[in-house]
């Protein structure tokens, strides 16, 4: 059985972890949706969850179904990061923005106590993956640590990119509209990187840099 008051906790506690308070959401509201509101409700008699934008006039965008509800969460929470990017580029462009927030208000970059907590996120996944002996930079583009995997925020972009021993870019910069793909992107090459490391270990008995993650233990 669904516990819907435990879920809308749920996405609250997210809204408020990334900085989303100030944006119009709608969460499984009795009386319907607003304006430019991002919206998830359930249909009880399909047992769906259902994820969608609207716009002027309340009127809708394309509705996204869902049975799981982590899958809804995470497509409801990537509408409302999408907001941010259209609203900042109506910003830049001098066009009518949805409506006011300080996400998109008079500046095209993010505040400092944006960027530190979505460092805290991130801090937080790699804390829970035993992640802290790899090499990763976070929003400082211009940092020359070799080996890192950057995520950065430029041009109202988040991007996503790995460096090699003199910290040149290897392959290309991948470009998010939102925070959360440019995370999922972020832990990818993350992943990456420990199975690399495992496999080069195994068979070689050495890697780009030294890690717990793959480094042979010596036995007697």
């Amino acid at each position: 059985m669904k516990n819907l008051d435990k879920e809308k906790q749920d996405l609250l506690s997210a809204i408020q972890d990334l900085g989303y308070e100030s944006l119009r959401y709608s969460i499984f509201n009795e009386y319907g949706p607003g304006e430019w509101e991002v919206v998830i409700d359930f249909d009880d008699s399909k047992q769906v969850y259902n994820v969608y934008a609207t716009m002027d006039r309340a009127s809708k965008g394309g509705i996204f179904g869902f049975t799981d509800f982590s899958e809804a969460k995470e497509k409801f929470l990537k509408l409302l990061g999408d907001t941010i990017f259209f609203n900042r580029y109506y910003v830049q462009e001098g066009m009518g923005k949805m409506y006011s927030s300080p996400l998109w208000d008079g500046s095209t970059t993010l505040s400092k106590e944006m960027i530190e907590n979505y460092k805290r996120i991130i801090e937080e996944s790699i804390n829970k993956k035993n992640y802290q002996s790899l090499v990763y930079v976070l929003f400082n583009e211009k940092d020359t640590t070799p080996f890192a995997i950057h995520l950065f925020f430029r041009d109202n972009l988040f991007m996503v990119n790995c460096r090699d021993d003199r910290s040149y870019i290897i392959g290309k910069t991948f470009e998010f509209t939102n925070f959360l793909e440019a995370k999922e992107k972020f832990f990818k090459l993350l992943d990456f990187t420990v199975r690399e490391g495992r496999r080069d270990v195994a068979n070689r008995g050495s890697y780009m840099y030294s890690s717990p993650l793959w480094d042979k233990e010596d036995t007697e």
